[in-house]
């Protein structure tokens, strides 16, 4: 194992490239090309390959390598309804909390931030932690929902705008389902574009 001081930082960096769409889904990612790229041996990137297989980050496939996952229109569907279920979870028993710091940053980077946000609202640390580990799988498919939903930022600070506010629970709770269900109908809309694109 690399030291800490460079796997952090070369974790940190292939994670990045992978959540903004820097590799084509589906490409093979060639461990000592990124190890050039930067600047550091090839055992960090290896590990930090290897830890992000762990996360479902990348596909390790034997004798091929890491792959850039190439998500199904069912793997997708079934992420979006995973990150459904966990967010009615969180907030099914408690009060919404409040963020005044919404609307900031791209919608991908909202929606993470927001959804972070009511998982931690359940006290629950395994359900932070899976809808952590959701916003990272799922944020490159979120970079491209303008591309499939006219309203996406719309509904989005609907979303915001509910959850600072304290609406009524029943409504919220309605209101994310159907934000969910959207997003599985369009499963297959968003897998043919992750596969059709090169960078984000």
């Amino acid at each position: 194992m690399s030291p800490a001081h460079v796997h952090e930082p070369t974790y940190s960096a292939t994670k990045h490239r992978l959540m903004t769409g820097a590799w084509s889904a589906g490409v093979r990612i060639e461990a000592a090309r990124l190890a050039d790229e930067i600047g550091v041996s090839i055992t960090p990137v290896r590990d930090a390959l290897n830890r992000l297989a762990g996360e479902r980050m990348v596909d390790f496939i034997a004798g091929e390598g890491f792959r850039v996952p190439l998500y199904s229109e069912a793997e997708l569907r079934d992420l979006f309804g995973l990150n459904r279920l966990l967010l009615l979870a969180a907030v099914g028993k408690a009060g919404l909390p409040r963020d005044g710091n919404q609307n900031m940053g791209d919608i991908a980077d909202r929606s993470s931030r927001l959804f972070l946000r009511l998982a931690s609202y359940s006290a629950n640390g395994e359900i932070v932690a899976a809808v952590g580990a959701l916003n990272d799988r799922l944020h490159r498919t979120r970079m491209l929902e303008l591309e499939v939903f006219a309203d996406a930022a719309d509904e989005l600070s609907e979303l915001e705008t509910m959850a600072s506010e304290r609406h009524d629970r029943r409504i919220f709770r309605d209101l994310l389902g159907r934000y969910h269900e959207r997003r599985r109908h369009e499963a297959g809309t968003f897998a043919r574009l992750l596969s059709s694109t090169v960078s984000r």
